[in-house]
C-alpha cells in the first residue's frame, strides 16, 4: 500500500477528523490554563497584601473604596463582568445554540480584562470575594473567542460545547479539581444541554488541569486533611449539621439574590450610594469580627482543618458570612464560591462545638459541602470538589450524605439555586425570546 493510499484509508481519515474536531478544545484549554494561572498569581498577591494589612486600621478605609472601585470598573468598562461569573456562563450556554449577539459582550475581551482587574482590586482592598466563579467566565470567554477566530479551513467547533468546556476547564484549573470540573459541567451547566457533553469537554478539563499543575505544582487546594474512622454517631451528627447549614446556605443565597435584584433597578447614583453604605458595613464587620473577615477564606479553612478543636467563636462565622454578603451586594466583580466554602467551614466548627459533637473536623468538611450545596444546588459537584481539595476519600460517604441532606433542606427556603435565578435574570433582560421558546 502506498503512503497516499494509507492517508485515504477510512480509519486514518476518521482519526484525522477526530483530531481536527478536538483541536480547538485543546488549544483553548491550554490558553485558559495559562490565563488561569496568571490570574491566580495576581489574585494571590492582592489577597496576601490585604491579609498582611488586615489588622491595620487602614483596611477599614480601603475596604469600602475597593468595593466601590470594583463596581465602577464593571459599570463603566464592562457591565457583563459584574457579579460571580457562573450565572453568566449558564446564560451563555443558553444563548450559544443560536449564537446570540449578546454573547459578544457576555464573553468578550473587555469583560475578561474587567473580570480579572475588578476582582483583584476588590480583594486587594479587603473585599471578601473569590476568583473561582470569575475564572469560569474568563475561561468560557477564551473558548468563545477562539471558536470565533478558528481558521475556516478546519471544522468549525460547536459553540455550545466550547462554552460548556470552557466553564468546566475554568473550575478545574481554579481549584485543581478535574473531576469537579467534569461533574459541574454535567450537573449544572448541562441541565438543558446534556447532549452536548462530549469527550472534547472532558479533554479540555484534563488539559487545563494538567497545565495548571505544571505551573503551580500538584497541590491540594486545602492541603492534605487526614481523618480517623468514625462510629455511627458521626451519621446523625452529619445529618444535623448538613440540614442546618443547607438551610443557612439557601437563605444566604436567596438574600443575595433579592438584595442585588432590588439594587439593580436603582439609578447609577443611588447604586453608588448603596455601594458606599454596603462597603461601610463591610468595614464595620471587619472592625467587629476581626481580620479573619478579609480575603476569600482559604487561609481560614486551612487553619480550621489543622486546628479543628480551637475554641469556636461566633464572630468567625459571622465574619465570613456577613463579609461576603456585604461585599457582593455592593455590586462588585467577584464570586461567592470559595467564600461559601469558608462560611460553611466556620459554621460547621461553631455548631459542632456548640452541640458538643465529638467529630469537629468532620463537621467542618460537612459544613463546607452543605453551605455550597445550599447556594448552588449541585450536591455532587459540592462533595466532589471538597473531596478533591483535601484528598479525604475516607470520608466520602459522609460528604455524599451531607450534600444530599443539604440539597433537600435548602428547598425549604427556595426551589431554585442562586446561580439559576441570576442566569434567568440575565436572559430575561438580554435575550427574552429564548425564555419564550422554552415555555
Amino acid at each position: 500500500m502506498r503512503p497516499s493510499d494509507l492517508l485515504r484509508h477510512h480509519h486514518v481519515k476518521s482519526a484525522q477528523d477526530k483530531i481536527f474536531f478536538n483541536l480547538p478544545f485543546w488549544f483553548a484549554a491550554g490558553i485558559a490554563a495559562v490565563v488561569s494561572v496568571l490570574y491566580n498569581m495576581l489574585f494571590k498577591i492582592c489577597e496576601e497584601w490585604a491579609l498582611h494589612n488586615s489588622q491595620s486600621s487602614l483596611i477599614l478605609i480601603t475596604a469600602p473604596l475597593a468595593v466601590l472601585a470594583s463596581f465602577l470598573i464593571g459599570h463603566f468598562f464592562s457591565k457583563e463582568a459584574l457579579g460571580s461569573g457562573i450565572p453568566q456562563v449558564l446564560a451563555a450556554a443558553e444563548m450559544s445554540p443560536s449564537d446570540h449577539p449578546f454573547l459578544r459582550k457576555l464573553l468578550g475581551l473587555r469583560m475578561l480584562i474587567a473580570k480579572i482587574a475588578g476582582s483583584s482590586l476588590c480583594v486587594l482592598g479587603g473585599g471578601v470575594t473569590g476568583r473561582e466563579g470569575p475564572t469560569l467566565q474568563v475561561s468560557a470567554a477564551i473558548f468563545y473567542q477562539l471558536s470565533k477566530l478558528w481558521p475556516k479551513r478546519f471544522p468549525k467547533p460547536q459553540l455550545p460545547s466550547m462554552i460548556l468546556a470552557g466553564g468546566a476547564a475554568g473550575l478545574a484549573s481554579a481549584f485543581n479539581t478535574p473531576l469537579g470540573g467534569i461533574v459541574f459541567a454535567i450537573e449544572e451547566m448541562s441541565k438543558s444541554h446534556i447532549s452536548l457533553i462530549r469527550t472534547a469537554v472532558f479533554q479540555a478539563v484534563i488539559i487545563a488541569g494538567i497545565l495548571a499543575q505544571l505551573f503551580l505544582g500538584n497541590y491540594l487546594y486545602l492541603g492534605d486533611a487526614r481523618f480517623q474512622s468514625y462510629t455511627w454517631h458521626a451519621l446523625y451528627q452529619t445529618a444535623a449539621i448538613a440540614a442546618l447549614i443547607g438551610v443557612a446556605g439557601s437563605f444566604f443565597a436567596e438574600s443575595l439574590f433579592r438584595v442585588t435584584s432590588w439594587r439593580s433597578k436603582k439609578s447609577f447614583w443611588v447604586k453608588v450610594l448603596l455601594t458606599l453604605i454596603f462597603g461601610a458595613l463591610l468595614s464595620l464587620t471587619i472592625y467587629l469580627c476581626g481580620p479573619s473577615t478579609v480575603g476569600a477564606g482559604k487561609s481560614v479553612m486551612v487553619s480550621l482543618l489543622e486546628n479543628p478543636n480551637t475554641p469556636a467563636d461566633v464572630t468567625l462565622p459571622a465574619a465570613r458570612v456577613f463579609g461576603n454578603f456585604f461585599t457582593y451586594i455592593g455590586g462588585v466583580i467577584g464570586g461567592v464560591f470559595a467564600p461559601a466554602l469558608a462560611s460553611g467551614a466556620t459554621l460547621g466548627q461553631f455548631l459542632a462545638q456548640s452541640f458538643g459533637f465529638e467529630y469537629v473536623k468532620l463537621m467542618i468538611m460537612v459544613g463546607m459541602v452543605a453551605f455550597l450545596t445550599g447556594i448552588t444546588r449541585t450536591p455532587f459537584t459540592s462533595f466532589v470538589l471538597v473531596l478533591e481539595m483535601t484528598d479525604s476519600h475516607e470520608i466520602i460517604l459522609y460528604l455524599m450524605l451531607s450534600s444530599i441532606i443539604a440539597n433537600v433542606t435548602a428547598r425549604l427556603v427556595s426551589s431554585k439555586s442562586f446561580y439559576e435565578q441570576v442566569a434567568h435574570g440575565i436572559l430575561q433582560q438580554n435575550a427574552p425570546e429564548l425564555l419564550e421558546k422554552k415555555h
